[in-house]
């Protein structure tokens, strides 16, 4: 329920801040991974844990990839602008 929860506020403030901020969300997202990473490692009390090795490191190469994807593609200011402006423009 852990893992989850926190896969779950991860996510929701990588889409909240992504029209703003897209790097940060990629830092988020690439956090996800992270997490993913060390869950099968941490030290848990019951067994409810059953992400296992492959399952895991799958699934954390997935999100790294996705966030790393995002921090690359907007580190050019230029491109981050026009992300910016479509994001914000006014539609009448």
């Amino acid at each position: 329920m852990l893992a989850f929860f926190v896969w779950m506020v991860l996510l929701t403030a990588a889409l909240l801040v992504y029209p703003r901020r897209p790097r940060t969300a990629g830092v988020l997202i690439a956090s996800m991974g992270v997490w993913t990473y060390l869950l099968p490692y941490l030290p848990w009390n019951n067994q409810r844990v059953n992400t296992g090795y492959w399952t895991a490191w799958w699934m954390a190469a997935f999100w790294l990839a996705w966030g790393l994807i995002w921090i690359v593609r907007y580190s050019n200011s230029e491109r981050r602008a026009a992300h910016l402006a479509y994001w914000t423009e006014k539609k009448t």
